[in-house]
């Protein structure tokens, strides 16, 4: 068993917020814990795949314990992508349909040792993350084996960040169909051993456009940053009418214009969500038409 078990704490793109006072307290809850080593870094989606904050993950060789601001299935298949892989350990955080994500194909398996992921959106308190954190450190850590043993200090990592917007695969549900390498035209997407899809270009991705992840027939495309569960990565969130928009547009527009049109929604919806406004009306519940009807319009707007 290893000394001490390593704790990643993603930070919040937002600094000065609820988020960054939550993250502080867990720290200050995790501090003087000599089985506890306390990693630091920025957003974990925002990590550049050769930087050092990835470098110094790379580096944990046993189990990890993932505080981020995300879905705990997006932040598992986000550290394999990048060379961080082990097996899902069982926390608060997961939904139904994480558990039963199967492990990854192909022949080299998975190292033995667990990560265990949290979507700091869970709770907003701090005791339920330390109280499993510690319990979770019993299991994995060697018992101190005298008086001396003292708590590291926490590492930060320092590395300059920008928020970035590409796909994340879960390659436990992909069946390696191809239909998101022939559908994407911006060269995202490549091939890897045995003809396996590798997210080769991440960041030719176009910001706020998540048409791959529509029409991937396993659900298996994530965009972490996507206001919409189901796309963002919460295994429990409903899929239904996800791909209707898309498959009934594809004699309609092209996928270029459906990426615009994506883009043009998301940016829309930013902007709704900035305007200061009290309690709206309760509007009537949209029907898929009335979704595939406001997609062509936007597409029919678009100068392409």
């Amino acid at each position: 068993m290893a000394q001490s078990i390593a704790v990643i704490l993603s930070k919040n793109r937002l600094s000065g917020s609820q988020e960054q006072l939550l993250e502080s307290r867990i720290a200050l809850g995790l501090a003087d814990r000599p089985e506890i080593q306390l990693i630091v870094i920025p957003h974990l989606y925002d990590l550049a795949p050769d930087g050092p904050a990835i470098r110094r993950l790379r580096a944990v060789a046993d189990d990890m314990i993932v505080l981020s601001w995300l879905y705990p299935r997006a932040s598992f298949w986000m550290l394999d992508a990048n060379g961080v892989k082990g097996r899902l350990g069982p926390t608060f955080s997961l939904s139904p349909g994480d558990a039963d994500e199967p492990p990854p194909p192909g022949p080299s398996q998975p190292p033995e040792r667990t990560v265990w992921c949290f979507d700091l959106r869970s709770v907003d308190r701090p005791e339920p993350y330390v109280e499993q954190i510690q319990r979770i450190a019993e299991l994995s850590v060697e018992p101190a084996a005298g008086a001396d043993r003292r708590a590291a200090p926490p590492c930060e990592v320092v590395e300059a960040v920008r928020p970035r917007w590409y796909p994340v695969v879960d390659l436990g549900r992909c069946t390696h169909c191809l239909e998101c390498l022939n559908f994407c035209l911006f060269g995202v997407y490549g091939l890897g051993p045995a003809n396996s899809i590798l997210v080769e270009q991440p960041d030719a991705c176009r910001a706020g456009c998540p048409a791959c992840s529509r029409i991937c027939p396993q659900g298996a495309i994530m965009f972490p940053q996507h206001q919409d569960p189901a796309i963002a990565g919460d295994a429990g969130a409903s899929r239904e009418g996800l791909k209707l928009d898309l498959s009934q547009l594809f004699t309609l527009a092209s996928p270029a214009e459906l990426a615009a049109a994506e883009r043009e929604l998301a940016r829309k919806e930013q902007q709704a969500a900035a305007q200061p406004s009290g309690p709206p009306p309760s509007p009537p519940a949209a029907t898929d038409k009335d979704k595939l009807d406001r997609l062509v319009d936007e597409t029919d707007k678009l100068e392409l």
